[in-house]
């Protein structure tokens, strides 16, 4: 069984415009005030970013490159290095976004975190039966050490995760019989 030279391509080309449509969702939001890192729809534009981009990739693959045709493994070689590319290229631009863009972003995310918690603190605490504010007290100060490259490694984890669910799915719809 021989790998089609072309899968690469498509994934990667289709992987970039996918990192490039979660960059700009990410600065509009944030620009916008809407903290993308904590905001439902920014979530869901981010599985739908990841979706798309792969199921993109391979219905042209299959279209486009293969005769029509398309088997289990190409679908997921196809959508495996997609969204491994659109989580990559998120990943360094978070780290240039952090580290550059924006330097306070860090500091931005837990003052936002912790006012999160104190807003939502009767809630958080309704399961806790031992000394509830000691616990709420070490879960604010765990809060503080949050590191930019554990927001950058969540954020790659999260669209690999997308990618994991969703590349089966399209594998699986888009392929063909064999006779």
């Amino acid at each position: 069984m021989k790998i089609n030279p072309v899968i690469p391509r498509i994934s990667f080309r289709y992987g970039l415009a996918g990192g490039l449509m979660a960059i700009v969702a990410f600065l509009v939001f944030f620009y916008l005030g809407q903290q993308p890192w904590r905001n439902l729809i920014s979530f869901m534009l981010d599985i739908l970013i990841v979706g798309l981009f792969s199921f993109l990739a391979i219905k042209d693959f299959r279209s486009n490159y293969n005769n029509g045709e398309l088997r289990f493994y190409h679908g997921m070689s196809l959508g495996f290095i997609c969204y491994s590319t659109i989580a990559f290229v998120f990943a360094v631009f978070y780290l240039v976004f952090m580290q550059w863009i924006e330097p306070d972003f860090l500091n931005l995310f837990i003052e936002t975190a912790k006012s999160d918690m104190e807003l939502r603190k009767d809630m958080i605490l309704q399961g806790v039966e031992t000394d509830p504010e000691i616990y709420f007290s070490e879960q604010l100060a765990s809060l503080d050490k949050i590191t930019k490259s554990s927001l950058i490694f969540d954020s790659f984890l999260k669209k690999l995760i997308f990618g994991i669910f969703l590349a089966p799915i399209f594998s699986i719809v888009l392929r063909t019989r064999q006779a």
